[in-house]
């Protein structure tokens, strides 16, 4: 069948492009985001389960272009007027029209896409008080062309079973911790639709600088322009060699709205036997061309994509979801570090490039995540005002662009190098990025890693990824004793060591041989000691009690794993100042959960699944969990620091050495320091110390069937949180051609989760234990030929919040201080 493009099918598309997606949801206030083809009020109505009308507000949406209005509307209140826990139900009007209104979502007005068989309208529940109930789910890396079945489809099945077993257990909030579009990573087809989609939508062309000859925009045709003419590095290699990835990145501002659309909602697609073909971008087709077989292959990656997307759209209908930007919404190496904002900030296309990404995750993301900033005399509103005069204008209207790059705090080169000490400046009319939830029993911090940066070394050297400042104002203190504290980082607090020392290894390589290593991803937060240290001591310091309780959920690493993390301080680190008398005796326990990706696993060699195989250390040792005790002084100077000796044997003699450390911070490794050979003795007490544990999942009692016969039922109901997970377990592994995986390498279940998946956080805290839960849901193979089971909870890690765990006792740290 020959391609439909948009314009041909525009006139038969309902008025809502995309969404409802439902947003930020306090006590009293509810946002909701959707995206229409006509200009509209837009009425929210929250309903208890009896109908009642509890909050209402009308908004009139935004014109993007002719056929694309959009907007996130708040229902809001003075006072709280929705319970914890408690279920509520939402309607929007349309210009007075319901959403069962015929030609809302599709001509017959049926709404059942985006609501469950338990309710007749969408519907949500707020977090419980008892966090013993609270069940939250997170995950990150969703491309559209990536491999696999998209995970995220499994949230469906979720919230599904959980309205039909028990309402009050269904999921309470979605967290996308970053990678919600890849902007940088596009397959060719898709370009094509959406550069197709955008001119239907917009009605108008974004003009674009330093671009002089129009087929260079062509799908499959960009990589010169992105590397060199806008300077963007998702090409280069870790070779340093300039490949192909950027072919099709996502250049205009209608490139990139429309692909949240894309992402988000099935409604725009066309279909599935009506994809373009490889002769609609290339006339010359070339039967063995290996371009036309990655072709091909993306086809298909697109259509499994869309396959599910039904499912997701109205799973996002249906919890509050919240979001926060890594890399690729903007382009891959994002500010990461000053010698990249050197190269792209410097250059009109790569500042365009920048504007146009952030702008469009303005509309998408941050206006539903924080709602406030976008009302009157605020940055968001100002910033929406001028993104209309821009879009009126064709993208011509450079006072309204100017005020579009203020608002969303583009810098220039020169905004950068003016800091002292040298960081992504923060500009106070421009929108604030990170922002905070509040709950009971626990706050959400979502943090922006990516525009508060620090550049403390040279133009190459690692990023802080808070700078001192950002750090302090993203983590404030605590007015109150807040029970746990979940920080939301999209990539990873701890980071797998061995692929942390292989960055640091790059970098030293590329800096002898006089490149760069970008193709390595050299930003994290552990390659940068002293930001890692201040994040500590911040984490640690800002309770008003003197124990901290914090869950780290992050993404971005395309596989998931666990980890813990227990500090104590007499004086925790601080640039600022290290002689802070009310931080005395700190401690702090940090478990980090990484979910990642949703749709981008990788079975190519050192892909994502080579992890998923082989776990932490992708080769056979005797102790196969990595783990670091470490010893920390703030040594102000830098200088050599004297913290005691250490005895070794050498030519069968023992030998007395003074241990000596040089650096700011100060900071010693004991798991790399003891040997068989050597006797340390620390005489210097440290001023903070912590051990870090890499751990497998749960080791279940779970029976691995022998045979594909023995149970094979059409459909197993998942395990809700708090329900024995045995029988359910069983009975679809025995449906797993590859059971076996389930358990891994070392028996225990999965150390790393490398294919598709997304995790589910809850807790088990009573006056015995004190237990963060993830539960990973992905998927196992079919018996039947290249078929794949549904997602399924299967991996779980329990990690203890407790300040005295047996299994990672504190004072080992400690055994060698005299």
């Amino acid at each position: 069948m020959v391609w439909m493009p948009l314009r041909e099918r525009i006139d038969t598309m309902p008025l809502v492009l995309a969404g409802p997606i439902l947003r930020r949801t306090e006590p009293n206030a509810v946002t909701v985001w959707v995206a229409l083809k006509a200009s509209c009020h837009v009425t929210l109505k929250v309903l208890d389960l009896n109908y009642n009308l509890l909050l209402f507000d009308s908004q009139k949406t935004i014109k993007i272009g002719t056929n694309l209005h959009v907007v996130a509307v708040t229902a809001k209140a003075e006072s709280n007027v929705l319970l914890y826990g408690d279920n509520y139900l939402y309607d929007l009007e349309f210009d007075g029209k319901t959403l069962d209104y015929p030609g809302i979502l599709n001509a017959s007005g049926s709404i059942t896409d985006i609501t469950y068989p338990l309710f007749n309208l969408p519907s949500f529940a707020l977090p419980p008080h008892d966090l013993n109930q609270l069940r939250i789910v997170h995950g990150s890396c969703r491309k559209l062309h990536g491999e696999s079945l998209d995970a995220m489809a499994g949230l469906d099945k979720m919230i599904r079973e959980a309205l039909i077993i028990e309402p009050k257990q269904r999921p309470h909030q979605l967290f996308l911790t970053g990678d919600q579009i890849y902007a940088d990573d596009v397959a060719d087809a898709l370009l094509l639709i959406l550069m197709e989609a955008s001119e239907t939508l917009l009605g108008w062309s974004e003009p674009l600088p330093d671009v002089k000859r129009l087929d260079e925009l062509k799908p499959g045709k960009r990589n010169n322009l992105a590397t060199k003419i806008a300077g963007l590095t998702a090409s280069i290699d870790k070779f340093n060699r300039i490949t192909n990835i950027d072919k099709s990145h996502l250049f205009t501002f209608g490139e990139f709205i429309t692909m949240y659309l894309f992402a988000w909602s099935d409604v725009l697609w066309s279909q599935l036997d009506n994809f373009p073909e490889y002769t609609d971008i290339n006339q010359n087709s070339s039967l063995f061309g290996q371009a036309e077989k990655e072709f091909k292959k993306d086809i298909i990656h697109l259509k499994n994509f869309l396959s599910t997307l039904p499912k997701v759209r109205r799973a996002l209908a249906n919890i509050p979801t919240y979001m926060i930007f890594d890399d690729h919404e903007i382009t891959d190496d994002w500010n990461l570090n000053m010698a990249w904002c050197d190269r792209v900030l410097s250059k009109p296309l790569g500042r365009r490039i920048l504007q146009n990404g952030l702008l469009a995750y303005a509309i998408c993301q941050a206006w539903g995540n924080t709602p406030n900033q976008f009302t009157n005399h605020n940055p968001g509103d100002a910033l929406l005002k001028a993104a209309q005069n821009w879009f009126a204008s064709g993208a011509t209207d450079i006072i309204s662009e100017q005020e579009i790059t203020r608002r969303i705090g583009l810098p220039t080169i020169a905004d950068i190098r003016n800091t002292n000490p040298r960081q992504l400046p923060q500009f106070d009319d421009a929108i604030q990025w990170h922002y905070t939830i509040q709950a009971p029993g626990y706050e959400v911090i979502f943090l922006d890693t990516r525009t508060r940066r620090g550049f403390p070394g040279k133009e190459f050297d690692f990023p802080a990824l808070l700078s001192e400042s950002a750090c302090q104002q993203q983590i404030p203190d605590s007015q109150q004793p807040i029970p746990i504290t979940f920080i939301i980082s999209p990539g990873p607090v701890v980071g797998l060591p061995f692929l942390e020392g292989i960055q640091k290894s790059a970098k030293t390589v590329a800096e002898k041989l006089g490149t760069a290593a970008w193709g390595f991803d050299p930003e994290a937060w552990g390659l940068e000691p002293i930001a890692f240290e201040q994040f500590l001591a911040r984490l640690a310091s800002r309770n008003p009690t003197q124990k901290s309780r914090v869950v780290i959920l992050s993404g971005d690493v395309h596989y998931s794993f666990a980890a813990r993390l227990q500090y104590s301080a007499v004086q925790p680190f601080s640039e600022v100042n290290n002689q802070q008398n009310n931080q005395t005796n700190q401690q702090l326990v940090i478990v980090q959960f990484t979910s990642s990706s949703f749709k981008n696993e990788k079975r190519e060699a050192g892909g994502s699944y080579s992890l998923h195989i082989k776990g932490f250390i992708p080769f056979k040792v005797i102790d196969h969990h990595p783990k670091a005790e470490i010893l920390g002084w703030a040594n102000s100077t830098g200088g050599k620091l004297e913290i005691g000796n250490y005895y070794t044997y050498s030519e069968e003699f023992m030998q007395y050495l003074t241990w000596q450390v040089k650096a700011q911070p100060a900071i010693v490794n004991l798991v790399e320091k003891r040997t068989w050979f050597r006797f340390l003795e620390v005489l210097k007490k440290p001023e903070w110390w912590y051990r870090i544990d890499f751990l497998s999942a749960k080791l279940e009692d779970v029976t691995i069937p022998d045979y594909s016969h023995s149970v094979n039922p059409k459909y197993i109901i998942a395990p809700l949180p708090k329900q024995d997970r045995n029988r359910a377990l069983e009975n679809y592994l025995a449906t797993a051609k590859n059971h076996r995986e389930h358990k891994g390498l070392w028996g225990h279940g999965k150390e790393i989760v490398g294919v598709n998946n997304f995790g589910e956080i809850t807790f088990e805290f009573d006056d015995n234990k004190q237990i963060a839960v993830q539960t990973l849901w992905w998927r196992l193979e079919s018996y039947e030929d290249n078929q794949l089971l549904e997602t399924f909870p299967l991996t779980r890690y329990e990690i203890s919040l407790s300040f005295d765990d047996k299994e990672c006792p504190m004072d080992d740290v400690l055994r060698e201080v005299e």
